[in-house]
């Protein structure tokens, strides 16, 4: 819930609250309404997360960054590993933290349109000790820059590009063939 849909329930409240002259009614309404946008957000996020089960290619590069981060996020999950979001502002360039058997790794998604280059690797490998997690990953749609790949070694950072990607993501279906007759 980014932008400005926290103000509605603000907004809806206090013109209830006005209109029937009861400041009570109009805070219940706020709630209400609050209420009514998370449980929506919710149900979106959580309907798109069947829809990326089987996401192609196609759908990866057409998906926002915060998208992006749901995606591998719920990959993850399946993998068995447990996933939590950094807040959207002050992450120290870490999207996701995941943990699996007491290990801890930082993960930032990058869903681009050219090749993924060096900062984001710097913001990862920092934003992990930040964090205190002892491996840092850089997940992206595209490839890496020389510079980045460079780094990442030096660092122990793993990149993960388009190539190791699309063995996230499971082969179409074949089309079935229609029966002579």
């Amino acid at each position: 819930m980014r932008g400005a849909l926290p103000v509605i329930p603000i907004v809806v409240g206090a013109s209830v609250g006005i209109a029937v002259h009861s400041p009570g009614v109009g805070f219940a309404t706020c709630y209400l309404t609050l209420l009514l946008e998370v449980l929506a957000w919710v149900a979106k996020r959580q309907w798109s997360r069947r829809d990326w089960v089987n996401a192609t290619m196609r759908r990866i590069d057409a998906m926002g960054g915060v998208e992006f981060e749901d995606y591998v996020a719920t990959r993850l999950g399946q993998a068995g590993w447990r996933v939590r979001f950094t807040p959207p502002v002050g992450d120290y360039g870490v999207d996701l933290i995941a943990e699996r058997d007491g290990r801890y790794v930082a993960i930032q998604c990058k869903r681009y349109g050219k090749s993924v280059g060096v900062a984001a690797v710097q913001q990862v490998v920092s934003g992990a000790l930040h964090h205190g997690c002892a491996k840092s990953i850089v997940v992206s749609n595209q490839e890496f820059t020389a510079a980045a790949k460079q780094l990442a070694y030096t660092h122990g950072c793993q990149l993960i590009g388009r190539k190791v990607l699309q063995t996230w993501v499971p082969p179409p279906c074949p089309t079935p063939r229609r029966a002579r007759g």
